[in-house]
């Protein structure tokens, strides 16, 4: 998936979970580079912080959608961007 072909804004948690859950398993098949895929993690979860982030934590249910893989994954870029995570989330 390139970045032409990203989608900003979901309706709901488990749609953005599910894209989110692709996404990342498209990295982890090597399909996109990881500048990229950082930065359209960023993107996308800066267009949804609502459906995303539920009182400063990440929201249950793309927590369950992710699994514990992907969400360690999602975390460490969160972190590397700490600029983005530590303003918008307790988890440090």
């Amino acid at each position: 998936m390139s970045k032409n072909n990203i989608r900003l804004f979901y309706k709901n948690q488990a749609e953005l979970g599910h894209a989110l859950k692709n996404y990342i398993d498209e990295y982890f098949d090597n399909k996109i580079n990881q500048e990229d895929f950082e930065s359209s993690i960023m993107l996308i979860i800066s267009s949804n912080k609502d459906k995303f982030f539920k009182e400063l934590d990440i929201a249950k249910k793309p927590k369950q959608i992710l699994g514990k893989a992907r969400l360690d994954v999602l975390e460490k870029v969160l972190k590397n961007r700490s600029d983005f995570y530590e303003k918008d989330s307790c988890i440090k």
